[in-house]
């Protein structure tokens, strides 16, 4: 290479490496905003599991409630004078 091959070389160069570090800069930019959004997807994710074990605790325990509050019943045998029977 003579010497005005090898500026319009170094010229190319410079302007590519310039692209290639822009579109490095955007891509990795990019990757930031994705793995900000995946973390506080997950943070949401975790907040609602805390509040799906917390209501099933709470349906547990008014079950646990409800059940020790209920008496079984119980039906009394009936007898009528006019037919003699019972029921």
């Amino acid at each position: 290479m003579d010497q005005n091959e090898l500026t319009y070389f170094v010229q190319v160069l410079q302007k590519r490496i310039g692209e290639y570090f822009q579109q490095s800069l955007v891509y990795e930019a990019r990757f930031q905003q994705q793995n900000d959004i995946i973390t506080q997807l997950n943070e949401k994710v975790e907040e609602l599991i805390r509040s799906v074990e917390e209501y099933q605790s709470q349906i547990q325990n008014l079950d646990q409630e409800r059940k020790a509050t209920t008496t079984k019943t119980t039906r009394k045998k009936t007898t009528n004078d006019r037919d003699g029977g019972e029921f």
